[in-house]
C-alpha cells in the first residue's frame, strides 16, 4: 500500500505499511537549504530513539562533499561507505531521491541516474518508518509497496474516520470480476465491506461477512456500471460517521453503512482480474494546514490539492501567502463556496483585501465528489484546473517568487498539498528495473500556448538522437493527431494515427498514463483509455523515458 505524505517536517516518522519487500520504493523530493551543512534520511525500525536503522543516508557538504551510507545495529554504527560517483546535493539545490528495494540491496538512484547501491545488512521487512532529518525542505514523501494482485495493505491503528483509500488500476480485457475487501483479519474471516466488481454481470456486489456468514448483498448499478473491461478506474473509499462514502472515475457511486466497528478494520485485500496501478491511504491534513516554501515559489511550478467537502460544508480556501504566517499577505486566494455556487479570488495586501473575482464553482465541487486542483505559475498569471478540466486564469498582482507558503482551511478534508517542479527540458529519466506487463508510467505536463507539439519516448538508452526507441509518442498541435511510432537501427517504422480522438489542448495540463501488457503498451489519456501500441522491440531493453518539446513537464512516477 503507498503513503504519500506531504505534510512533511524535519524529523517526522512517516510509517512505511506492512515494512519494505522487494519492489518498495521510497521517494523523496526536495531541495537541499542554503548554509546548511547535512541532512539525513533514515530508515528505522522502529519508533523510539534508539532503533535499529536498515540505512542512513547522510549527504554532508561540510565533509569533502560526501554522502555516508551506514546501518545501526544493537546500539552501535556499522561500517560507513562513502563511494560515491558525484555529490549532487549542493546547497539551494532541488534533489528526487528514490530508494528501490530489491532482494539483496537498496539501489539508490538521485536526480534519476544510478547513484549507490547499499547491501542488505537488516531484512527491509523490518523497516518500519522513514525519518527525514534537518538541513533540508522537503515537498514530498511516497512509501511505495510493489502493487500486484494479489494484494494485501494494513491500516495501521485500524480504519480512522476521514481516511481514505485509493484504488486505481485497469480491469483486464477477459475480466469476470474483482473484489476489494476491507478486513478485521487477515484471513479474510471477518470482513467490514466486500466490493465486488462483476464483469460477468455488469454490477457491482456490496457485503459484509461477519462471524463467517454473509450478510444481505447491495447490488443494482447495471445502470451505472464503472468498471468495463480494458478501462481504467479509480475508486475512492472514505471513512466517514456510520459509513464508508464510495466514488468512482469522480463521481459519486455510493455508500455502505459499517456493519462492524470501523477501527476493526485492519487489512485490505484486492484479488481478481484487475492490474493494479497504485492503492493508497490517504490521511487528511490538520486543520490551517500551512506547507512552507522557504526558497519561494518558481516560474511554472504546479501545487496540487487533493480532498472534498465535509458533508455539511460550504466554504474552505487555499491561499498562497507571502511569508511562512496566516496573518502575512496572500498573493492568491481561491476560495470556493458552494453555499453561492461560485469560486472567489482574490489577494490581500498590506493586510487589506483587494479586488475579488468571481467564477462558476466546478461540478465536482457543487456536487460533493473528491477534488483535484492545480495552480500553475506562471511569470504573470496563476492557471487554475479542477478534475482535470480548465477553471480560469488569475492575473498575479504580486512576484510569484515572493510565495513561500501554502495554507489551506476550511470546510474539507484534505489529503494532499503538493508542490511539483517543473524540470528542464529536454528531460531524461532511468526506468528504474525491467518494464514488466502489470508496471505503469504516470506522466504530468502542460504545453506551452504556442506549442506545435511534444514527444514522449520509451528509449533503449539515454540518447535521444542514436538509441533505439521502443515507442515514440509525438502530439502534433498543427495535425491535430497523434502520432505513435518506433525507431530500430536508426531507421524509423511504419506511423500509427488511428487514435479514436485528439485529447490535447494548449495550455491545458493532462495527464499520460502507460500500462505496461503482455504484447505492448496501453496509453490512458486523463483517465481515459486512448490507444494501445504493440511492441516492436523487447521491452527488456526499455531502459529510459525522454521527454521533449513545447510543454512544461513535472516529475514522472514509476509503479
Amino acid at each position: 500500500m503507498a503513503y504519500r505524505k506531504t505534510n512533511v517536517k524535519p524529523n517526522d516518522l512517516i510509517h512505511t505499511p506492512g515494512g519494505l519487500n522487494p519492489g518498495s520504493q521510497i521517494v523523496i523530493r526536495g531541495r537541499v537549504l542554503e548554509h546548511e551543512t547535512q541532512f539525513v534520511i533514515n530508515l528505522k525500525c522502529g519508533e523510539e530513539d534508539d532503533a535499529d536503522i536498515a540505512l542512513h543516508f547522510n549527504p554532508r557538504n561540510n565533509d569533502g562533499d560526501s554522502v555516508v551510507r551506514n546501518s545501526f545495529q544493537g546500539g552501535a554504527w556499522q561500517g560507513e561507505e562513502r563511494d560515491i560517483p558525484r555529490f549532487p546535493f549542493d546547497n539551494g539545490r532541488k534533489f528526487t531521491i528514490r530508494i528501490m528495494t530489491t532482494p539483496d540491496h537498496y539501489r539508490i538512484l538521485v536526480n534519476n541516474y544510478d547513484f549507490a547501491r547499499f547491501d542488505h545488512r537488516i531484512p527491509s521487512s523490518e523497516v518500519r518508518f522513514v525519518q527525514l532529518g534537518d538541513g533540508a525542505e522537503y515537498y514530498e514523501t511516497l512509501v511505495q509497496n510493489n502493487c500486484r494482485v494479489p494484494f494485501s495493505g494494513q491500516f495501521p491503528g485500524g480504519l480512522k474516520i476521514g481516511q481514505s483509500v485509493r484504488v486505481r488500476g485497469m480491469v483486464k480485457d477477459d475480466a469476470e470480476r474483482f473484489v476489494i475487501n476491507f478486513q478485521c483479519d487477515s484471513d479474510g474471516d471477518t470482513i467490514g465491506m466486500h466490493f465486488n466488481p462483476r464483469q460477468d454481470e455488469e454490477d457491482v456486489v456490496l457485503n459484509a461477512k461477519l462471524g463467517g456468514d454473509w450478510g444481505d448483498e447491495q447490488r443494482g448499478f447495471e445502470n451505472d456500471f464503472a468498471f468495463k473491461r480494458g478501462e481504467f478506474f479509480d475508486a475512492f473509499f472514505v471513512a466517514t460517521e456510520g459509513r464508508f462514502n464510495v466514488y468512482v472515475n469522480e463521481k459519486y457511486f455510493t455508500c455502505f453503512d459499517y456493519r462492524c466497528d470501523h477501527c476493526e478494520i485492519c487489512h485490505l485485500t484486492v484479488n481478481g482480474d484487475v492490474e493494479l496501478m497504485d492503492v493508497e491511504l490517504l490521511d487528511p491534513l490538520p486543520d490551517d494546514f500551512i506547507k512552507e516554501i522557504p526558497q519561494g515559489l518558481e516560474k511554472n511550478d504546479m501545487i496540487v490539492t487533493k480532498g472534498f467537502f465535509y458533508p455539511e460544508g460550504n466554504k474552505f480556501a487555499v491561499n498562497l501567502i507571502k511569508g511562512c504566517s496566516c496573518d502575512d499577505d496572500i498573493a492568491l486566494h481561491f476560495n470556493p463556496r458552494r453555499d453561492e455556487g461560485e469560486i472567489v479570488f482574490n489577494s490581500k495586501e498590506g493586510g487589506d483585501w483587494e479586488d475579488e473575482e468571481r467564477h462558476p464553482l466546478p461540478s465536482a465541487m457543487q456536487e460533493m465528489v473528491p477534488f483535484e486542483l492545480e495552480i500553475l505559475t506562471k511569470k504573470d498569471k496563476f492557471k487554475v484546473f479542477a478534475n482535470d478540466r480548465k477553471v480560469c486564469k488569475f492575473r498575479a498582482r504580486d512576484d510569484i517568487e515572493d510565495i513561500k507558503a501554502i495554507n489551506v482551511a476550511g470546510e474539507a478534508y484534505i489529503y494532499e498539498v503538493k508542490l511539483l517542479r517543473r524540470l528542464d527540458e529536454p528531460f531524461t529519466d532511468s526506468v528504474p528495473g525491467t518494464l514488466e506487463p502489470g508496471n505503469w508510467i504516470v506522466i504530468q505536463g502542460a504545453p506551452d500556448d504556442d506549442a506545435d507539439g511534444f514527444a514522449i519516448n520509451l528509449q533503449c538508452g539515454e540518447d535521444a538522437e542514436s538509441d533505439d526507441i521502443a515507442m515514440h509518442f509525438n502530439v502534433r498541435f498543427s495535425e491535430g493527431q497523434v502520432v505513435l511510432n518506433s525507431r530500430e537501427g536508426g531507421e524509423w517504422g511504419g506511423e500509427e494515427r488511428d487514435a479514436p480522438y485528439f485529447p490535447f489542448e494548449p495550455e491545458d495540463r493532462f495527464e499520460l498514463a502507460l500500462c505496461v501488457m503482455q504484447h505492448g503498451i496501453r496509453v490512458f489519456v486523463n483517465h481515459r483509455r486512448y490507444t494501445d501500441f504493440n511492441f516492436r522491440i523487447n521491452p527488456d531493453r526499455i531502459c529510459h523515458l525522454f521527454l521533449s518539446g513545447g510543454c512544461d513537464y513535472f516529475e514522472p512516477e514509476f509503479y
